[in-house]
């Protein structure tokens, strides 16, 4: 059975500094788990190949990796460009989870 794969975002900076830890407060984070069939329904639609070729970083099924800041508007750029060819509502909650993100003026975490 394949484990869920977790998109993670602190609420502040102290949840930033927990999190860094590995004190996991479901409080001070937002996450969308993605189930392994919507998360290889992602990774088909070429989401996290397009966020690791533009905003220079390597997610993968196996690998822990963060999205920061000042890459957060690249990567909802890439989710509204596939948002005109997918209709996907997991596409959605992620978007929303990035914008949650640059809001809180912190960082996005795949936790895959």
């Amino acid at each position: 059975m394949d484990r869920e794969k977790y998109i993670v975002v602190p609420k502040n900076k102290i949840a930033m500094e927990h999190f860094d830890y590995g004190i996991e407060n479901e409080a001070e984070l937002e996450i969308v788990a993605l189930s392994y069939p919507e998360f290889k329904e992602l990774y088909k639609i070429g989401l996290f190949d397009l966020i690791n070729r533009k905003c220079d970083i390597i997610i993968d099924e196996y690998e822990e990796e963060i999205l920061e800041l000042d890459k957060l508007p690249m990567a909802v750029g890439i989710i509204e460009e596939l948002l005109k060819h997918y209709n996907n509502k997991r596409l959605n909650d992620i978007k929303e989870a990035f914008e949650h993100a640059f809001f809180y003026n912190t960082m996005v975490e795949f936790d895959f």
